[in-house]
């Protein structure tokens, strides 16, 4: 009688790991981008441009607008995109970086990264787009919800700053150090803030074609990412167990006897 089969196990690579991803359900995230895709979808099926326009008008962000009294457009703004290849990225985005913090932290912290992502986010656009004025430069409507995307992603990677990032295959901290300092630096080269030695290489960047980079909210990225970044250090740090007071009350207490001592 032949020995039964031994299963093979399957040989495992390297750069495409096993991925749980979140799925659907009756909860705050599915329900918020279910609106922003029937949003945009309802956007995509207007029956004229002047309802799209008026749209925009009313939930993009802008500082003429903000500073006229539409102060809801610094949170509403994350509801519209520009086309469906925009949405689409920040829907895997949202949803595939978010389902990891949550799976981590939990609804409740989730919910406050992306409120502070969309918050700080709007908030440097729409300083950034006082500059603009200023300089005698054209401001431009902030839609999309990168700024949540951004803070999500930097949440993660800073709470997991030794894992590996897939599918660029460097490690969480690497990769938000990365994120951070190349949407700061693109922000500064905006040619249109006219920031010395920043904004000329800027320039340069526009004469080589790639005009198109600074046409996205990069202060709305940076913003977000600082967010996520600034909560995953400060208000979600973990408290200490009982063993931890316990020890440092240990500790302090050892202190004291041998100053008291001396």
């Amino acid at each position: 009688m032949p020995p039964p089969e031994i299963p093979q196990k399957k040989p495992k690579i390297p750069w495409l790991p096993v991925t749980n991803v979140r799925l659907p359900g009756l909860d705050f995230a599915t329900i918020l981008l279910v609106l922003i895709v029937s949003v945009h979808w309802a956007v995509e099926r207007a029956g004229g441009p002047n309802y799209v326009f008026d749209l925009y008008k009313q939930l993009g962000l802008t500082w003429t607008d903000f500073k006229s009294g539409k102060v809801w457009q610094v949170f509403t703004y994350g509801l519209l995109h520009g086309n469906w290849l925009h949405l689409t990225v920040n829907v895997l985005m949202f949803w595939l970086v978010g389902g990891r913090v949550i799976h981590i932290l939990g609804h409740q912290a989730w919910f406050k990264v992306v409120f502070f992502g969309i918050l700080v986010g709007g908030g440097l656009h729409l300083i950034t787009a006082y500059f603009l004025i200023e300089n005698g430069a054209h401001e431009t409507r902030l839609v999309g919800i990168s700024g949540a995307c951004y803070a999500l992603l930097l949440t993660l990677t800073t709470l997991s700053p030794e894992s590996k990032m897939w599918p660029i295959p460097i490690s969480g901290k690497n990769l938000g150090l990365g994120i951070i300092l190349c949407e700061l630096l693109l922000w500064l080269m905006s040619p249109k803030l006219s920031i010395p030695v920043f904004s000329k290489v800027g320039e340069q960047f526009v004469v080589l074609g790639g005009g198109e980079l600074f046409q996205i909210s990069h202060a709305c990225h940076f913003g977000g990412g600082i967010a996520g970044w600034w909560i995953a250090r400060k208000l979600l740090a973990p408290l200490p167990s009982l063993k931890d007071l316990q020890q440092m009350r240990a500790e302090r207490e050892g202190t004291l006897e041998v100053d008291d001592a001396g």
